[in-house]
């Protein structure tokens, strides 16, 4: 069974982020860090140029009063992107980016 840090351990480190799959020979998924959150992104392969976001916020309280940190965005958002499949949008988020 594959913990956590297996799982960010094997991912690809890029420029502000991390690269979690290729989707196609066009599209990937990645998890990039902003500065009060961290982000799931479809992007074109390359990670220069990327088509949609969504944000996993690392500051404030969620819904039920609980302390949201950027550890837990982290987390929060590598799960959404490893599970999504590309359509529509990742489970969990909380605003859409662009």
């Amino acid at each position: 069974m594959n913990t956590v840090n297996d799982i960010i351990d094997g991912m690809t480190p890029i420029d502000g982020g991390f690269h979690v799959k290729d989707l196609n020979d066009e599209h990937c998924v990645d998890v990039m860090r902003m500065a009060y959150d961290w982000r799931v992104v479809l992007g074109r392969r390359g990670h220069v140029i990327y088509d949609h976001g969504w944000c996993y916020f690392g500051h404030g309280h969620d819904e039920n009063g609980h302390p949201r940190s950027m550890h837990t965005a982290r987390l929060r958002a590598i799960a959404a992107a490893i599970a999504w499949d590309g359509t529509g949008s990742p489970d969990g988020y909380d605003k859409q980016a662009c």
